[in-house]
């Protein structure tokens, strides 16, 4: 316990402390050193008083330099050149095709061959694309099946009219739906790969598809489907007269040759149908799916590079 004259003796010095205190500073900051009540809101002045013997520092800023540096001399900017005369114009770099600053005439950019919206390119250039064209006007809009309340779009074909070579597909997928174009999806882009190293470009023949139109859900053709769209398949071959027709898929070899056997045992040779002789082999769609069908696409796609070249074995009948 503490006795009463260290009670005393802490009263005392406790005394002299504030004595000490207010002595020296402000009743404001002495209030707020010695408790913990917030400071009166009084507007704060601009010296701060020292203790005795000391210079007080102002908190203002000094009017003027610092004893014994230079004299301020202002820095004049340097003059700058106005150029007279209208601004100079920019003049873009030329593209391809855009005549050079010289103002001769460039090289014209290369353009791709125009492809009619049918998917036909270039029909005006000759008869037989005239007469394919004139097909598609009088079928777009057919509704001979229930395919027409289900479709998007009627898939015509795509390609030249004068050509030796036509593929035959089964029907449009999703894709071709969509775009109005055959084999546009991934089965295409497959094909196109494919064809690309044998020097068969896109628009070097003629692709369609034995239905014109999708059956939902990418499902396989009705029997009566294709009897209501082979008409219009056969109408396409005799206007265009190929020699060779190459046949993508059962249900296209099946029709083009009119017969009931497997596309395993069609596949990997020729085989004579009227005034044109047809290869079957697998879609494109199985050779996404395994590489096995992959290479055998690629093999029997050769046989036909040999006989544009005027090479390949006979067909059979």
């Amino acid at each position: 316990m503490i006795s009463d004259n260290g009670r005393e003796r802490a009263r005392r010095a406790a005394e002299a402390m504030r004595r000490f205190i207010k002595s020296r500073w402000e009743e404001r900051d002495a209030t707020l050193f010695l408790t913990d009540r917030p400071a009166p809101n009084r507007k704060r002045p601009s010296a701060v008083r020292a203790p005795a013997g000391q210079p007080g520092r102002s908190l203002q800023p000094p009017a003027g330099p610092p004893a014994g540096s230079p004299p301020y001399r202002p820095v004049t900017p340097p003059k700058v050149a106005i150029r007279s005369g209208p601004a100079p114009s920019w003049t873009p770099r030329p593209g391809p095709g855009a005549p050079p600053r010289g103002g001769a005439p460039g090289p014209k950019a290369p353009q791709g061959p125009k492809r009619h919206p049918s998917g036909i390119i270039e029909p005006e250039s000759s008869e037989k694309g005239k007469a394919l064209l004139a097909l598609y006007e009088k079928i777009k809009d057919c509704a001979g099946c229930p395919l027409k309340a289900t479709r998007r779009h009627l898939v015509f074909g795509m390609g030249r009219a004068d050509t030796p070579v036509v593929f035959v597909g089964e029907a449009p997928g999703e894709q071709e739906d969509n775009q109005g174009l055959p084999f546009v999806g991934a089965a295409g882009h497959l094909l196109d790969k494919v064809l690309g190293p044998l020097g068969l470009p896109r628009d070097r023949f003629f692709i369609c598809n034995v239905l014109k139109c999708r059956p939902p859900g990418n499902r396989n053709p009705s029997i009566e489907e294709m009897e209501e769209c082979e008409p219009h398949l056969f109408n396409q071959l005799k206007i265009i007269a190929p020699k060779y027709v190459v046949a993508l898929g059962t249900f296209a070899a099946q029709s083009v040759l009119k017969t009931t056997k497997p596309i395993g045992q069609l596949r990997g040779r020729w085989h004579r149908a009227g005034d044109f002789e047809v290869l079957p082999t697998y879609h494109p769609a199985a050779a996404c799916r395994t590489t096995q069908f992959r290479k055998v696409l690629e093999g029997d796609l050769a046989l036909l590079k040999q006989r544009l070249e005027g090479a390949g074995a006979k067909s059979s009948s």
